[in-house]
């Protein structure tokens, strides 16, 4: 069971990941052909709902944060630090 929850995990994670990926080529290329980029939606929303901004830009940073910091293990631990 806990593994099958750590697949479906994962699977989300990519899957996010890959959401952003397309946003990120769905703005490059509206910036290259002037048209309307993302931002142009996302910067009324930020004024408008600041509190709600503020809430995603956590939870987004501490996603981020866990996948590129890494696992507290290994080599260059201070815990598995030889003694």
């Amino acid at each position: 069971m806990s593994k099958a929850i750590g697949n479906l995990f994962s699977w989300l994670v990519t899957a996010l990941f890959g959401v952003i990926f397309l946003a990120l080529i769905y703005e490059s290329w509206a910036l290259l052909t002037n048209h309307e980029p993302i931002t142009d939606f996302v910067r009324p929303a930020v004024h408008t709902y600041p509190g709600w901004a503020f809430a995603a830009a956590i939870a987004i940073g501490i996603l981020l944060g866990h996948f590129l910091w890494g696992p507290a293990r290994g080599r260059t631990s201070p815990a598995d630090a030889p003694k």
